[in-house]
Protein backbone atom coordinates (compact mmCIF):
# COMPACT_ATOMS: atom_id res chain seq x y z
CA UNK A 1 0.00 0.00 0.00
CA UNK A 2 1.33 2.82 -1.03
CA UNK A 3 2.34 5.86 1.38
CA UNK A 4 -0.58 8.55 2.01
CA UNK A 5 0.05 12.35 0.47
CA UNK A 6 1.58 14.81 3.22
CA UNK A 7 2.68 17.91 0.70
CA UNK A 8 0.95 19.14 -2.50
CA UNK A 9 3.90 20.61 -4.70
CA UNK A 10 2.15 23.22 -7.16
CA UNK A 11 3.08 24.43 -10.61
CA UNK A 12 2.17 27.69 -11.12
CA UNK A 13 1.87 29.01 -15.02
CA UNK A 14 -1.25 27.25 -16.39
CA UNK A 15 -2.59 26.02 -12.37
CA UNK A 16 -2.15 28.69 -10.02
CA UNK A 17 -1.68 31.69 -12.92
CA UNK A 18 -1.99 32.42 -16.05
CA UNK A 19 -2.06 35.86 -17.98
CA UNK A 20 -3.89 38.79 -17.36
CA UNK A 21 -3.34 39.96 -20.73
CA UNK A 22 -3.14 39.27 -24.28
CA UNK A 23 -0.17 38.50 -24.19
CA UNK A 24 0.82 38.10 -28.26
CA UNK A 25 -1.18 40.94 -28.85
CA UNK A 26 1.00 43.06 -26.25
CA UNK A 27 4.37 42.19 -27.75
CA UNK A 28 2.63 42.74 -31.36
CA UNK A 29 1.91 46.15 -30.00
CA UNK A 30 5.57 47.01 -28.68
CA UNK A 31 7.50 45.94 -31.21
CA UNK A 32 4.92 46.36 -33.85
CA UNK A 33 5.14 43.36 -35.72
CA UNK A 34 2.33 41.25 -36.77
CA UNK A 35 1.78 38.48 -38.68
CA UNK A 36 4.24 35.77 -39.66
CA UNK A 37 6.83 38.14 -38.59
CA UNK A 38 5.20 38.48 -34.93
CA UNK A 39 5.09 34.75 -34.47
CA UNK A 40 8.44 34.49 -35.47
CA UNK A 41 9.66 36.71 -32.67
CA UNK A 42 7.62 34.55 -30.21
CA UNK A 43 9.32 31.34 -31.45
CA UNK A 44 12.75 33.13 -30.76
CA UNK A 45 12.25 34.65 -27.73
CA UNK A 46 10.50 31.45 -26.09
CA UNK A 47 13.40 29.61 -27.49
CA UNK A 48 15.97 32.16 -25.98
CA UNK A 49 13.97 31.62 -22.47
CA UNK A 50 14.27 27.82 -22.33
CA UNK A 51 18.70 28.25 -21.34
CA UNK A 52 18.20 31.12 -18.84
CA UNK A 53 15.33 29.03 -17.09
CA UNK A 54 18.08 28.08 -14.68
CA UNK A 55 18.95 31.32 -13.54
CA UNK A 56 22.52 31.02 -15.87
CA UNK A 57 21.81 34.73 -17.22
CA UNK A 58 18.98 37.83 -17.01
CA UNK A 59 16.46 36.69 -19.23
CA UNK A 60 16.78 40.56 -20.25
CA UNK A 61 20.16 40.21 -21.48
CA UNK A 62 19.00 37.27 -23.81
CA UNK A 63 15.56 39.49 -25.04
CA UNK A 64 18.50 42.42 -25.81
CA UNK A 65 20.03 40.13 -28.04
CA UNK A 66 16.95 38.87 -29.71
CA UNK A 67 15.41 42.29 -30.15
CA UNK A 68 18.67 43.24 -31.70
CA UNK A 69 18.55 40.16 -34.08
CA UNK A 70 15.41 41.40 -35.40
CA UNK A 71 16.11 45.02 -35.51
CA UNK A 72 13.77 46.39 -32.94
CA UNK A 73 14.04 49.44 -30.88
CA UNK A 74 12.33 48.29 -28.06
CA UNK A 75 14.16 48.07 -25.09
CA UNK A 76 14.16 44.77 -23.29
CA UNK A 77 13.14 46.22 -19.85
CA UNK A 78 9.57 47.68 -21.49
CA UNK A 79 8.97 44.04 -23.24
CA UNK A 80 9.86 41.99 -19.69
CA UNK A 81 6.86 43.51 -18.35
CA UNK A 82 4.20 42.08 -20.49
CA UNK A 83 5.86 38.75 -18.52
CA UNK A 84 4.60 40.48 -15.32
CA UNK A 85 0.68 41.28 -16.11
CA UNK A 86 -0.62 37.95 -14.12
CA UNK A 87 -3.94 36.72 -12.70
CA UNK A 88 -3.92 34.54 -9.74
CA UNK A 89 -6.48 32.14 -9.51
CA UNK A 90 -8.29 33.10 -5.65
CA UNK A 91 -9.64 29.85 -5.53
CA UNK A 92 -7.00 27.30 -6.20
CA UNK A 93 -5.14 29.62 -3.68
CA UNK A 94 -8.45 29.05 -0.96
CA UNK A 95 -7.97 25.27 -1.76
CA UNK A 96 -4.15 25.53 -0.95
CA UNK A 97 -5.11 27.35 1.92
CA UNK A 98 -7.54 24.25 2.87
CA UNK A 99 -5.29 21.98 2.25
CA UNK A 100 -2.72 23.54 4.89
CA UNK A 101 -5.09 24.15 7.42
CA UNK A 102 -5.63 20.20 7.21
CA UNK A 103 -2.43 19.56 8.32
CA UNK A 104 -1.28 19.01 4.06
CA UNK A 105 1.84 21.25 3.34
CA UNK A 106 1.83 22.80 0.07
CA UNK A 107 4.59 24.38 -1.70
CA UNK A 108 5.38 25.42 -5.18
CA UNK A 109 7.36 24.37 -7.71
CA UNK A 110 7.96 26.49 -11.37
CA UNK A 111 9.84 27.30 -13.98
CA UNK A 112 10.79 31.07 -14.04
CA UNK A 113 13.57 33.32 -15.58
CA UNK A 114 15.20 35.35 -12.83
CA UNK A 115 13.43 38.49 -13.54
CA UNK A 116 9.93 36.81 -13.22
CA UNK A 117 10.66 34.69 -10.09
CA UNK A 118 11.95 38.09 -8.26
CA UNK A 119 8.72 39.82 -8.85
CA UNK A 120 6.41 36.77 -8.17
CA UNK A 121 7.95 36.78 -4.93
CA UNK A 122 7.73 40.40 -4.33
CA UNK A 123 3.91 41.25 -5.61
CA UNK A 124 2.27 38.00 -5.82
CA UNK A 125 2.17 36.71 -1.84
CA UNK A 126 2.74 33.40 -2.46
CA UNK A 127 5.00 33.11 0.24
CA UNK A 128 1.95 33.44 2.46
CA UNK A 129 0.41 30.04 0.98
CA UNK A 130 3.45 28.21 -0.21
CA UNK A 131 6.18 27.14 1.47
CA UNK A 132 9.06 26.36 0.83
CA UNK A 133 8.59 27.88 -3.10
CA UNK A 134 11.33 26.37 -4.98
CA UNK A 135 11.76 28.26 -8.26
CA UNK A 136 14.32 26.85 -11.47
CA UNK A 137 15.85 30.27 -11.55
CA UNK A 138 17.18 30.18 -7.86
CA UNK A 139 18.08 26.27 -7.89
CA UNK A 140 19.94 25.94 -11.26
CA UNK A 141 17.89 23.95 -12.40
CA UNK A 142 14.28 23.80 -14.39
CA UNK A 143 12.05 21.19 -15.09
CA UNK A 144 11.63 18.64 -16.41
CA UNK A 145 15.26 17.88 -15.28
CA UNK A 146 14.64 15.46 -12.67
CA UNK A 147 17.22 17.63 -10.23
CA UNK A 148 14.90 20.25 -10.26
CA UNK A 149 12.57 17.66 -8.05
CA UNK A 150 15.28 15.98 -6.32
CA UNK A 151 15.52 19.65 -4.84
CA UNK A 152 11.94 20.26 -4.29
CA UNK A 153 11.81 16.89 -2.13
CA UNK A 154 14.65 17.74 -0.09
CA UNK A 155 13.91 21.32 0.73
CA UNK A 156 9.95 19.90 1.44
CA UNK A 157 11.69 17.72 3.29
CA UNK A 158 9.65 14.47 3.22
CA UNK A 159 9.52 10.82 1.21
CA UNK A 160 8.86 11.72 -2.33
CA UNK A 161 6.10 9.09 -2.66
CA UNK A 162 4.28 11.54 -0.01
CA UNK A 163 4.68 13.97 -1.97
CA UNK A 164 1.58 14.91 -5.17
CA UNK A 165 3.17 17.47 -7.91
CA UNK A 166 0.23 18.76 -10.17
CA UNK A 167 1.83 20.15 -13.33
CA UNK A 168 -0.29 21.25 -16.54
CA UNK A 169 3.34 19.66 -18.92
CA UNK A 170 3.19 15.84 -19.39
CA UNK A 171 7.19 15.67 -19.82
CA UNK A 172 7.20 17.59 -16.27
CA UNK A 173 5.01 15.14 -14.81
CA UNK A 174 7.27 11.94 -16.19
CA UNK A 175 10.03 13.62 -14.48
CA UNK A 176 8.98 13.81 -11.06
CA UNK A 177 7.63 10.27 -11.51
CA UNK A 178 10.61 8.79 -12.18
CA UNK A 179 12.62 10.52 -9.07
CA UNK A 180 9.47 8.95 -7.13
CA UNK A 181 6.79 11.66 -6.81
CA UNK A 182 2.88 11.15 -6.89
CA UNK A 183 2.70 13.22 -10.32
CA UNK A 184 -0.53 13.83 -12.42
CA UNK A 185 -1.06 16.31 -15.27
CA UNK A 186 -3.32 19.33 -14.60
CA UNK A 187 -5.45 20.59 -17.72
CA UNK A 188 -4.10 23.65 -18.23
CA UNK A 189 -6.60 26.80 -16.52
CA UNK A 190 -8.69 24.44 -15.73
CA UNK A 191 -8.84 25.44 -11.78
CA UNK A 192 -10.51 24.33 -9.09
CA UNK A 193 -13.25 21.30 -10.50
CA UNK A 194 -9.63 20.25 -11.96
CA UNK A 195 -7.94 20.69 -8.67
CA UNK A 196 -10.73 18.64 -6.79
CA UNK A 197 -10.82 16.06 -9.18
CA UNK A 198 -6.34 15.23 -8.72
CA UNK A 199 -6.99 15.38 -4.95
CA UNK A 200 -9.70 12.92 -4.92
CA UNK A 201 -7.46 10.07 -6.96
CA UNK A 202 -5.40 10.77 -3.41
CA UNK A 203 -7.54 10.57 -1.19
CA UNK A 204 -7.46 14.14 -0.57
CA UNK A 205 -11.24 15.70 -1.46
CA UNK A 206 -12.19 15.61 2.09
CA UNK A 207 -9.39 17.59 2.95
CA UNK A 208 -11.08 21.12 1.82
CA UNK A 209 -14.05 22.78 3.07
CA UNK A 210 -17.34 21.56 1.81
Amino acid sequence: MSAPVRAVLFDCDGVLQRPANDWAGEIGRLTGLFGDDLDDFLDAISTAEQPVLDGSRPYADVLAEVLRDHSLEVGATELLDVWQHLFVDPFMLEAARELQDSGIRCALGTNQHRERAAYMRRELGYAAVFDPMIISAEIGAAKPDPEFFRTAVAQIGLPAGQVLFVDDVRANVESARSVGLVAEQFAKDAGRPELDRILALHGLADRLAA
